[in-house]
């Protein structure tokens, strides 16, 4: 039963990957008032234009391999950081959990909100955990790009001069999948043939 959801999972990712003419969320091009929140594939991350605000839609050319998926999900603050007030604190535990989330057993979860946002498919979560696990060796480069602190009335990124308070952040983490978005697709079929 479970494999049969998996290969229809991958099956409706296809059909939306394939049949889309909106190339731009696969591009990372989707990008907010922060700059750099995106999802999508694109090249290498570079901190320097990340502290300037600028996603990769803004600074990757057309010669750079598009090798990267970058994925946006969302963390919180240790509850000792939160209860002792201090923003630094905050900030750092948050990312802190960001970045242990992504390289560790959440990789899998966060494909798989990747994969149901992008493609609707409902049970993401069993195609990431197979994706992942059908990859090993493949997924490199993890790491976080940069985080925000989340307004708790939107859901989103804190606008530039409101109060932060950091005990829960959204991130754009990435993972560097070696052959790019076509290879991940080949990689999702050969899941789903299984």
């Amino acid at each position: 039963m479970k494999k049969t959801l998996i290969i229809l999972s991958l099956v409706a990712i296809f059909a939306a990957y394939c049949g889309s003419k909106n190339e731009a969320r696969r591009d990372a091009t989707t990008v907010g008032e922060a700059g750099w929140v995106f999802e999508g594939w694109a090249c290498a991350p570079d901190a320097a234009e990340a502290k300037k605000g600028r996603s990769p839609a803004q600074y990757c050319t057309e010669d750079k391999p598009k090798d990267y998926l970058y994925l946006k999900f969302s963390a919180a603050a240790s509850e000792k950081a939160i209860q002792s007030g201090r923003l630094a604190q905050m900030m750092a535990t948050c990312r802190d959990a960001a970045l242990t989330q992504i390289k560790g057993d959440g990789l899998s979860k966060i494909i798989g909100d990747y994969l149901e946002q992008a493609s609707g498919v409902q049970d993401g979560q069993s195609t990431g955990v197979a994706i992942v696990r059908q990859s090993k060796g493949l997924i490199k480069g993890v790491g976080i790009y940069d985080c925000c602190a989340i307004d708790n009335n939107t859901g989103s990124c804190v606008k530039p001069g409101e109060k932060e308070d950091w005990s829960q952040c959204m991130c754009v983490g990435y993972m560097r999948f070696e052959g790019g978005q076509k290879k991940f697709e080949t990689m999702a079929q050969q899941v789903s043939a299984q």
